[in-house]
């Protein structure tokens, strides 16, 4: 399963980049969900796969108001 966190719009890009390093650092992989995006609204939600929720807000406790959500991707059952 994976995860879906998102930013605060006032996180500036250094500390974005200081957080997804810790998690990076603490196995997790975080990358954004809308690569590229120009509005400021989605390019602040990004994605760990291959995680559970529980962890990745444990890991992401110590940033408090830096993390607005953080939230498990809802399972697809994708038929052919």
């Amino acid at each position: 399963m994976s995860v879906q966190f998102k930013f605060h719009d006032r996180v500036d890009q250094r500390r974005r980049r200081e957080i997804i390093k810790m998690l990076g650092d603490a196995g997790y992989a975080a990358e954004s969900l809308f690569p590229g995006q120009k509005r400021q609204n989605l390019a602040a939600i990004f994605t760990v796969a291959e995680a559970d929720a529980k962890s990745v807000r444990a890991a992401l406790d110590d940033f408090g108001d830096d993390i607005e959500y953080v939230e498990a991707s809802p399972q697809r059952d994708l038929k052919a």
